[in-house]
């Protein structure tokens, strides 16, 4: 087996994939059962998802045509979410700072795409490349491409700089508005996505650059992805994947004789070289194990209907008193008491 993808995507794409499928008709609990995105998962401010489900997601939006509403937005709707980013961006000395924070700090929107930069004299481009890349890409490329777009345009000093877009597959029916937004023809059927554009003022001063701000705005957004990337320790990643397991309802993998050995055929490692490296991190599996099931049982207390016996059975206690003794040490309180104040009753 492949070892446990740690990545993540903002939810603020998934939030956007949801409205739109709803919009086309599709049912809201379908998104949920195709994707394994809950609710919850949803609408958690700063939430992330994870790799699988967000493979899931962009393989259920196939299902989807294309919309045009991706044109509408403003640098308001674009950025609303991403401040730390839209701070940097619109803030730097020249365009071509501008561009390469932007490519830098994608990593706060999504780490499973990502575009990169090449030049020839004052003629840039820029190609777009994912690892989940239904019809070629072109609608993910186009999101991407648009965002780059409005941040290249803040920096023109005359006429509205004019993308070249290449995009690979068919052209949807909406692409003479694309072409219009974009300022110059999009061509369809592409070997590659990718955006071109002359930028001759790329190294000339920004007159709007606010030298005093921009130093404090490009520490925070870079905090913001060192944070991001420190999740990523190995421990993280094994909390996470315990974490899975213990969503696998049925699979009896919460059982404590049982999760070690899942946990370590899910790593693709053995179990002495699974504490060998957590000892690393001065941690241990079983640190991570309650860890990991005291989160998940404040969430099914939270985000389900399931009774206290049901929640400590799918987490592998032996008995409802066993995991009522287990919470109560966490938290200081019994179960039904946390789930009734969470409930505000």
């Amino acid at each position: 087996m492949h070892k446990h993808d740690t990545r993540t995507v903002s939810n603020r794409i998934a939030q956007q994939c949801a409205r739109t499928m709803q919009a086309d008709g599709h049912d809201p609990a379908d998104f949920v059962r195709q994707t394994g995105i809950t609710p919850a998962q949803l609408n958690e401010p700063g939430g992330r998802i994870n790799a699988e489900r967000h493979r899931r997601m962009v393989a259920y939006a196939q299902h989807v045509p294309p919309h045009c509403g991706i044109l509408d937005l403003d640098v308001t709707h674009w950025f609303a979410h991403f401040s730390g980013v839209a701070h940097v961006c619109f803030n730097r000395p020249t365009l071509r700072s501008a561009l390469h924070e932007l490519l830098h700090l994608r990593g706060l929107i999504g780490e499973f795409d990502f575009m990169l930069m090449s030049e020839n004299g004052t003629r840039i481009e820029i190609e777009y490349l994912s690892e989940f890349c239904p019809l070629g890409g072109a609608m993910q490329a186009l999101a991407n491409f648009r965002m780059l777009a409005l941040v290249a345009r803040a920096y023109d000093m005359g006429a509205p700089t004019a993308f070249q877009a290449h995009f690979r597959g068919k052209a949807p029916r909406f692409a003479p508005a694309i072409s219009e937004c974009f300022g110059a023809a999009a061509a369809f059927g592409q070997a590659r996505n990718t955006l071109v554009f002359d930028a001759p003022n790329l190294d000339l001063p920004f007159a709007q650059f606010n030298a005093m701000l921009a130093p404090h705005a490009l520490r925070h957004a870079q905090g913001q992805l060192q944070q991001l990337q420190g999740a990523q320790l190995f421990s993280a990643r094994v909390e996470q994947a315990i974490l899975d397991l213990l969503g696998n309802q049925g699979t009896g993998d919460a059982d404590g004789a049982l999760l070690l050995p899942a946990l370590c055929d899910g790593l693709a490692m053995n179990r002495w070289t699974l504490q060998r490296q957590l000892q690393q991190e001065q941690t241990s599996f079983r640190a991570l194990e309650l860890r990991a099931k005291s989160r998940e049982s404040r969430r099914l207390l939270r985000e389900t209907s399931m009774s206290v016996a049901e929640i400590g059975d799918r987490l592998g206690f032996s008995s409802q008193s066993a995991f009522t003794r287990f919470f109560k040490t966490q938290f200081a309180l019994p179960p039904a008491r946390y789930r009734s104040d969470a409930a505000g009753r």
